[in-house]
Parts: structure tokens; C-alpha cells; sequence
């Protein structure tokens, strides 16, 4: 019989080897014979972590913890199990439990601060890098994390050179490419980032990350026709579904009076549906019957369109058709360039007669409508949404009414401002009833959200403002968009100056009252 100290030897090879299940029987084995053995309950909660059993992790490093409250590693282990959980406060704790009893451990510096950046405490967060990367000069994930942390500061130089550093120390890691050629993407360096990307892309083909950063740079930087090549064969890498059409994808051909079924994707924006509905007319021209399946919110205003055999939500009986395609293919499929994008604009127009009326204004005054944020759940709203607060220096210019086009927590944010802007939102159900709203105004000053493609695509004057690093379709410097002639748009010149874009945005608004007063 094998003694405890043997048989813990051959679970750790077991363990070693990767035979997860062989070495948590061997441990268990152990804990019968001897049950306060907490370096066999860390292993076991170290195997189930490995396994992603993680409740069953958290009751193993919790009972290594009961009988040794100063085991460092089982303090770190369960700090990037609640980590992954989300629970955040935990974590910490953890890992400061874990540096009390030992404040020269870099690992744990390095897993501190990346839950001190997620709880919004940055410059706490760069110490706890720096001391990771000062006890252990070699350690790669103190770079990066130091790196994204300098970049959400907007100190992209100097996290452009961590990023470099860290590339000196793990050479092959496609992650930290990526990490590179973002940060000089955001700087402007669209070209050097394409170059990091291709490197990466050359030993982890099959990245899609790396893919879909390279797209994104190809189309911000007018490569129309390359990155919307590339997006399409990236969407379809990317899903792991089985297209549910047995009709094939149109290849731009002449349709010859054939049906054709163009759909918004799941998960795709309102946003890219508005915009590349566009494309319905040259289809049209085509030859084809289009019907068009898309998200419930937007069938009425798409009704509004010319030519189309119906509009259907999402979920609905589709009628028979021959050929299918997602709007989002549209621009592939017709062979888009920065130079032949179809403008045509209005391409959509709000139902005749007006669902309502504007709450009346002065007849002298211009009527502007306003949105600072878009869908929460977006995963960039934090960075597109202004806060309303740093519109104050627009309300205060005379001649103008403010209307509100925001829907959800953003409105609920007005209701307790004291603004004076006039809330729609209640009033708005979908985006036909918006594109009511749209038609009776001026002008409409929106950050990049949905009401912006729609008062483009409207033809109606849309003031944009962008973050420091906007959306791949407004491009790059310009203050026009080849989208929208209507269009005017205000950029950042660092990350979250909202200050800066609304001081332009008010010495604009002022001209343009100015202008149009004579």
C-alpha cells in the first residue's frame, strides 16, 4: 500500500499530465486518510478550477483557507475564480489577503490591479503593475494589463511601447498583437497596425480576433471593398450556427424577377440595419422581389421604402423566395468602394400622416433634436455616450428648442435634470414614430447611435458626435461622411473629451442659428 506522501506524488504526476479525473481520485483517496490536509484540498479546488467546475473549486480553496487562513496561493486561486465570476470586491480581498502575507508576490500585484482597472480604479491599478514588473522584470501580463490601463487613460504612446515590451517576451502571442495593432489603430496608425496584424495572422491563422481587428482597420481607413471581403468571411467563421436557409446567398447576379429574402442579422445593430437598407433600390434594379425580415422595432419605418413585397420582424412565417443575403453582406455582394457608396439620401421617410405633432415652440425658434447615449447594453456605449451633463453650454443658445429623442435609462437621466429639453421619449415606440419626431425638426445633434443613421438616411441635417476612437464607418479625420451628405461630424481629440466635442459642437450651433435666422 502506498503511503500518503507516494500517493500524493503520483497525483500530482496525474495532475501534471493533464489526467484531471485520475488525480482528483488519488486526492480524495488522501483526504479519507488524513482530511486537514489543505495542500490536498488546494489541489483538488486547483483540478475542478481546471475542469471549470468552479462552485466546486470555490468549497475546495474555502476549505484550505478554514484550515490555513495564510495559504497564499489558495487566497489567489479563489481571487481569479470570483474574478471570473464577476464578484469583483471578493477578488480583491483575496488577492490583498494573498499580499499581506507575502507583498513581494508579482502575480498576484499583476491580478490585483487588473480587478482594481475593472473597478474603475486606473492609477491604483498602474501601481500595482509597476510593482509586478519591478519584482519580475519577465513578467508578460504586467506589460499588457500596464499597457491597457495607460491606453483607457488615453496614453497611447506609452502603452504602445509596453505592448512592445511585452511582444519581447512572449514573441508568438497573437493576444499581444492584437493588443499592438489596436493601440496604433487608435492612435491613427492604420497601416502599421495592418502590418502587426498580418504578422500575427501568419502563425495563428484561425484568430478571430486578430481577423476582425484587421477588418475593422481595413474599413476605417476607406478599404471598402477588402474589408467588407474580409467581414464577410469572418461573420461566417465567427457563428457557430448552421445558416437556417436552404436557399443560397445571392451572388449579385440578375435576378430575373426572382424573390430574394434580405434579413438583419441576430445581434446586428438598428444602427447597421438603417444603413444598409440603402441597398433595397439596387437590388430592386436587379430584377428582384425583395422582401425584407429585420428587428419588430423598425418594420413600420421600413414599410414606408418603395418597392419592397414586405417588411417582416424577426421570428415571423417567411414567405417562399429563391435567394437570401444579410444587409450586411449587401456591400460585398455589390461591390462597395469608398467612391460608388449609394447616398442617395432620404432613402427613408416617416409615415404620411405624422403619427403627432411637436409640443409647440416660439415660430422663431429652430427645433433641434438631441441624443447623448445609446443602447446600454451595447459593448461600447460607455465610451459613445455623452454625459448630459456636458450639453449644458448647447441649451444655453437663445432662438433654439430642444427636443429629446432618447429612449431608456439615458432618458431617465433628463427626468431628474432640470434641462431645458423637451422629452419625446415617451412618445417614441418605435422608429417610425422617431422618424415622425425627425421630420418636424431642424436639425438633430446625436452621439453615434441609431437616430443618427436614421436622420441621415432621412436627409435631414445630423450633427454626429464621436468618441476618440469612433465606429469603423465614419472613418478617419474627415467631418463629412460619404454615408450621409447631411452628416457633419465632431471628434474627439482624447478619450472621453465630451467638453471639448460640445464646446465645438456650441460655437457650431451658434453659426448655424446665426446663419439661418437671416
Amino acid at each position: 500500500m502506498l503511503s500518503s506522501s507516494d500517493t500524493l506524488n503520483a497525483a500530482i504526476r496525474y495532475h501534471q499530465a493533464g489526467q484531471l479525473s485520475e488525480a482528483e481520485q488519488l486526492y480524495r483517496e488522501i483526504l479519507q486518510q488524513e482530511p486537514c490536509q489543505e495542500k490536498v484540498m488546494y489541489l483538488l479546488g486547483l483540478a475542478s478550477h481546471q475542469n471549470g467546475d468552479l462552485a466546486i473549486a470555490s468549497e475546495w480553496y474555502q476549505q484550505a483557507l478554514a484550515v490555513n487562513p495564510n495559504y497564499i496561493d489558495a487566497h489567489n486561486n479563489l481571487g481569479v475564480l470570483l474574478q471570473q465570476q464577476g464578484n469583483l470586491q471578493r477578488a480583491a480581498d483575496h488577492y490583498q489577503a494573498a499580499l499581506r502575507l507575502n507583498p513581494i508576490n508579482p502575480k498576484v500585484h499583476a491580478n490585483l490591479g487588473v480587478i482594481l482597472q475593472q473597478l474603475g480604479q486606473v492609477e491604483s491599478a498602474i501601481a500595482h503593475y509597476e510593482t509586478a514588473m519591478q519584482l519580475d522584470p519577465n513578467l508578460a501580463a504586467a506589460y499588457t494589463n500596464l499597457a491597457h490601463a495607460l491606453k483607457e487613460l488615453g496614453q497611447l504612446d506609452a502603452a504602445i511601447a509596453h505592448y512592445r515590451s511585452a511582444l519581447k517576451l512572449m514573441p508568438t502571442n497573437p493576444d499581444a498583437y492584437r493588443d499592438l495593432g489596436d493601440a496604433l489603430q487608435e492612435m491613427g496608425n492604420v497601416e502599421e497596425a495592418l502590418v502587426v496584424y498580418d504578422r500575427a495572422i501568419s502563425f495563428a491563422p484561425h484568430h478571430i480576433e486578430l481577423k476582425g481587428s484587421r477588418i475593422r482597420a481595413l474599413l476605417i481607413s476607406g478599404k471598402l471593398k477588402e474589408g467588407f471581403a474580409g467581414y464577410d468571411q469572418w461573420r461566417l467563421e465567427l457563428s457557430s450556427q448552421v445558416s437556417r436557409f436552404k436557399q443560397p446567398v445571392w451572388d449579385g447576379s440578375r435576378l430575373e424577377g426572382q424573390t430574394i429574402l434580405l434579413y438583419a442579422e441576430p445581434g446586428s445593430g438598428m444602427g447597421d440595419s438603417i444603413q444598409f437598407i440603402r441597398y433595397v433600390p439596387l437590388v430592386i434594379q436587379h430584377g428582384g422581389k425583395v422582401i425584407v425580415e429585420c428587428q419588430p422595432s423598425l418594420v413600420p419605418l421600413f414599410e414606408q421604402m418603395s418597392g419592397l413585397q414586405q417588411v417582416l420582424p424577426w421570428g415571423s412565417p417567411l414567405p417562399e423566395f429563391s435567394v437570401q443575403a444579410s444587409l450586411l453582406s449587401l456591400p460585398r455582394i455589390l461591390g462597395t468602394t469608398l467612391e460608388n457608396i449609394p447616398n442617395q439620401c432620404p432613402y427613408l421617410a416617416a409615415p404620411e400622416p405624422l403619427m403627432f405633432d411637436l409640443p409647440k415652440a416660439d415660430l422663431a425658434t429652430l427645433k433641434v433634436g438631441l441624443v447623448w447615449g445609446g443602447n446600454p447594453q451595447h459593448s461600447n456605449d460607455r465610451d459613445r455616450a455623452c454625459p448630459l451633463s456636458e450639453l449644458r453650454p448647447l441649451l444655453n443658445i437663445p432662438g433654439i428648442t430642444f427636443y429629446s429623442l432618447q429612449k431608456g435609462i439615458h432618458q431617465e437621466a433628463l427626468k431628474s435634470a432640470n434641462l431645458p429639453i423637451i422629452d419625446l421619449g415617451d412618445r417614441l415606440h418605435n422608429f417610425a414614430d422617431t422618424a415622425a419626431a425627425i421630420a418636424q425638426l431642424d436639425l438633430v445633434i446625436s452621439v453615434d447611435t441609431a437616430v443618427a443613421h436614421l436622420a441621415g438616411a432621412m436627409g435631414k441635417p445630423v450633427w454626429i458626435l464621436l468618441s476618440f476612437a469612433p465606429d469603423w464607418r465614419w472613418l478617419m479625420d474627415r467631418t463629412d461622411s460619404p454615408w450621409y451628405p447631411t452628416a457633419r461630424l465632431f471628434r474627439q481629440s482624447r478619450r472621453q473629451d465630451w467638453a471639448g466635442v460640445c464646446a465645438s459642437v456650441a460655437t457650431a450651433l451658434q453659426d448655424w442659428s446665426r446663419d439661418r435666422a437671416h
